[in-house]
């Protein structure tokens, strides 16, 4: 008996729920209505992501580097070259035409990729080394081996200090 009056009592109480019908406009209450025939520009800063977007200066602009010396195969050389870092990818070698390089990093790296191109201190081609992470703040670079992007088996080791 108590089974068939929880069955019949469950019955109940499902058929007699009712559902309010969906129509177009009987949404909840409080939504917003936007207006979609005219467009609104809406950022001020040119369209850059205003946090953390955009570019970022070069750590190495303004700053001014000697070429102390230079291993090349056998050879030892003390040129004291200046490298003076003028644009975010943009350097002058002792004050002269202005050439390009390009500092980057990749995740999972403890190292910073600075390729140096039409550099005449080496030799004129394309060079590129890893140096350290912190090397602009540490303010030199010892030892580095910058390999000729050209003709990998080419290497140069070069010592550079900040001033």
């Amino acid at each position: 008996m108590k089974k068939i009056f929880s069955l019949l009592l469950s019955s109940l109480i499902i058929v007699s729920c009712k559902k309010e019908p969906i129509t177009p406009g009987n949404y909840t209450a409080g939504t917003p209505q936007q207006d979609t025939t005219t467009w609104v520009w809406q950022y001020g800063n040119g369209g850059t992501i205003p946090t953390g977007g955009g570019t970022q200066n070069s750590e190495l602009l303004g700053t001014t580097w000697v070429l102390t010396k230079v291993v090349s195969a056998f050879a030892t050389s003390y040129p004291n070259d200046t490298i003076r870092f003028v644009g975010n990818n943009n350097y002058t070698l002792n004050n002269g035409a202005v050439r390009p390089y390009q500092l980057s990093s990749s995740a999972g790296s403890t190292n910073k990729t600075l390729a140096l191109y039409y550099f005449a201190p080496f030799g004129g081609s394309h060079y590129s080394a890893q140096v350290g992470f912190y090397f602009v703040s540490d303010g030199f670079m010892n030892n580095a081996e910058f390999t000729n992007i050209q003709n990998n088996t080419a290497t140069t080791r070069a010592w550079f200090v900040k001033i």
